[in-house]
């Protein structure tokens, strides 16, 4: 009885650590490949340049369609301005705690690339 009791405590002190270990490189990994679905994005648009941008066929309703995040993580959305033709956001989602993510500061939950390659947040792109 003592064995299993003490394998019990082994055990749980191996969740313990390894489980928000896991959560964190989770959360990294699946920010990687926002990051990399904000260069594809980027880079169709690029490709497709025609006097101006197009990308109704590459974002609906926050659902990216050329891109392999997971769409309980991410929502995309490209908008436009007067002074700029272009910003990409990939916008975190609580479903999953993608919102958690050591990277973001303060209530904005954002990964954004502009057309003039301005990155944000910084901490996120390192």
């Amino acid at each position: 009885m003592i064995e299993l009791l003490i394998a019990v405590v082994i055990v749980g002190i191996i969740a313990a650590i390894a489980y928000p270990s896991y959560s964190n490189h989770s959360i990294t990994a699946h920010r990687t490949v926002a990051i990399s679905d904000i260069a594809r994005l980027q880079l169709e648009l690029e490709t497709s340049y025609d006097g101006g941008y197009d990308w109704s066929g590459l974002v609906s309703g926050g659902h990216c369609t050329i891109c392999d995040s997971d769409s309980d993580r991410f929502s995309f959305n490209i908008v436009s301005s007067a002074t700029l033709a272009y910003r990409i956001e990939a916008t975190a989602k609580s479903d999953l705690g993608q919102d958690n993510d050591s990277c973001f500061t303060g209530q904005d939950k954002k990964i954004t690339l502009t057309s003039t390659n301005i990155e944000s947040p910084s901490d996120c792109w390192n």
